[in-house]
């Protein structure tokens, strides 16, 4: 029986994934068929239930709701990875800030083959999305063996100084946010986190010829943007950058450090904007 309801999940998420159902309020109902079947499985939440499809690869399904239902979808920033999949050099590099589980970092890294070579770095704070994110990158290798030796996996947060701070273990992983303020409610469940600047990092891995960096850090692209973009930083400016807004009214501020390093806007969708630096 669990394996015929593991079947039904994987039936759904193809549905979800080929046609118009896995959009919108149609999604949210697939998602809702999803949770009721695996409430009725037993399992260890903080292991994989099944491999499933993801993308043109396979990823470990966790069902504990916090990666997010919807991302095994396939359908979450499908423009933004198919521009960058197209775009980014042979012998670069890729930067990956809030990896989550690979949502980019893994199709960046598939496109490894005899003919094309890229190199991808993923940070990820959370621990315990960090742990799930290389467990994807094992299944990946043996996928596709030209990953191998072609990516970097960090266990940390990027600011604007040298640091530590706390996420909230029990908020959906995805939309996690890195609390600085020592007063924190001691009935919640924090984990507490290295924070380091991006230059440092960079610096550090001796990472070069860098062809795109995203950054999607629930708030946190300020002190990234503001302490990254700086005269002493100029041999890591990427061609591209990708950077989460979720239409934020502040996001201004991060864009108008972004133009004034002479990048331009290639295109915006609901959740990020992506620019070119001007040669």
């Amino acid at each position: 029986m669990r394996s015929f309801k593991i079947s039904i999940i994987k039936i759904i998420l193809l549905i979800g994934s080929k046609t118009i159902l896995g959009r919108g309020l149609l999604r949210k109902i697939l998602i809702y068929f999803i949770e009721k079947i695996i409430n009725t499985i037993k399992f260890n939440k903080s292991k994989p239930l099944f491999v499933t499809s993801f993308y043109d690869f396979k990823i470990y399904y966790y069902a504990d709701k916090q990666t997010g239902t919807k991302l095994y979808f396939s359908r979450n920033e499908t423009k933004e990875i198919k521009f960058i999949k197209k775009k980014i050099e042979n012998n670069s590099w890729f930067v990956d800030i809030g990896s989550n589980i690979g949502l980019y970092s893994l199709n960046i890294s598939n496109i490894n083959s005899k003919y094309k070579k890229v190199k991808t770095f993923s940070i990820e704070p959370n621990p315990i999305i960090y742990e799930r994110l290389k467990k994807n990158y094992q299944l990946l290798v043996s996928q596709n063996k030209f990953v191998k030796n072609n990516f970097l996996l960090k266990n940390c947060a990027v600011g604007d100084k040298e640091d530590f701070g706390q996420i909230d273990e029990k908020v959906d992983h995805a939309n996690v946010k890195i609390i600085k303020n020592r007063r924190i409610n001691i009935k919640k469940k924090f984990i507490r986190i290295k924070i380091t600047k991006l230059s440092y990092l960079l610096k550090k891995y001796k990472i070069n010829n860098i062809s795109c960096i995203k950054i999607d850090t629930e708030g946190y692209e300020f002190k990234i943007i503001k302490n990254f973009f700086r005269n002493d930083n100029k041999r890591y400016f990427p061609k591209y950058l990708i950077v989460e807004h979720n239409n934020e009214k502040n996001y201004i501020k991060n864009e108008r450090i972004i133009i004034k390093n002479n990048y331009e806007i290639i295109f915006s969708t609901n959740s990020n904007t992506i620019y070119k630096k001007n040669v």
